[in-house]
């Protein structure tokens, strides 16, 4: 026979068990859900992908000069790569490619390098036909950023590199019509990156001398704050205006 207490004892077990059992469910549920909501989805993905782009960008001070100082490199060589892909007159191949070295010159020499890296070359012909080289550089470098500077540098340096490689193919590949495009590509890059080179040159030694010209300078006002150097220059001085006198006195008298 099962008296009350067993019933109650067995009825109570089962109700803990169902509790129990309903709590495990609950938080299982729970986890499932967080980790469902935790996950990544498609959008926050693709833009996971463009980190690197979104880093450059917030780190850059000038980004659209940044685009624009890559633009026309990469079109050029882009239409020199694949434009016969598109169209068989060349002509209009040429065209575009000089049009777009034209513009990617003046950019990088006028607008990109102003403002990524503070320097501006130009040069001018004189009376006797030689030529002088101005340079213009930012006083305060530290203005300028890093990622700036950096990608300027690299597409400055790598677009002449290309072309030269797109001229040792043609060679090799005998396609002697567009040799003048990279001709041309050439020696636009390359003026550019003489110019720069030697007005980073030239904004480097004119921050140098400021620098000495600054620790002169402070080195004169620390020995000036110390009183016996500045009792012994006073003297000094004094020394040299009474002797200058004694010398016009005796002037006159011998006169």
């Amino acid at each position: 026979p099962r008296y009350p207490y067993d019933i109650f004892k067995n009825m109570k077990e089962e109700q803990l068990e169902f509790i129990t059992v309903n709590q495990e469910d609950e938080l299982n549920n729970l986890l499932l859900n967080n980790a469902y909501t935790d996950m990544p989805s498609s959008s926050e993905k693709i833009t996971g992908d463009s980190v690197v782009g979104n880093w450059v960008f917030k780190q850059s001070k000038h980004p659209v000069a940044i685009i624009f100082h890559l633009l026309f490199k990469s079109l050029a060589l882009f239409i020199y790569i694949f434009g016969s892909w598109v169209t068989s007159n060349f002509i209009f191949i040429f065209v575009l490619c000089i049009i777009l070295l034209a513009f990617d010159f003046w950019t990088v020499k006028n607008i990109s390098g102003r403002l990524l890296v503070g320097l501006r070359w130009w040069s001018v012909v004189k009376d006797d036909g030689s030529n002088e080289w101005i340079f213009e550089s930012l006083e305060d470098m530290a203005e300028i950023s890093l990622v700036d500077s950096r990608i300027f540098w690299g597409g400055l340096y790598i677009s002449p590199i290309c072309w030269s490689f797109m001229f040792v193919v043609g060679l090799l590949r005998f396609k002697l019509e567009y040799l003048p495009i990279v001709l041309a590509a050439i020696v636009l890059n390359s003026a550019n990156v003489i110019g720069y080179i030697k007005c980073s040159s030239s904004a480097k030694n004119k921050m140098q001398s400021m620098m000495e010209q600054g620790m002169a300078q402070g080195a004169m006002s620390a020995a000036l704050e110390n009183s016996s150097f500045r009792s012994w220059v006073l003297n000094f001085l004094l020394s040299l205006t009474s002797n200058n006198s004694t010398t016009t006195t005796r002037g006159n008298n011998y006169a």
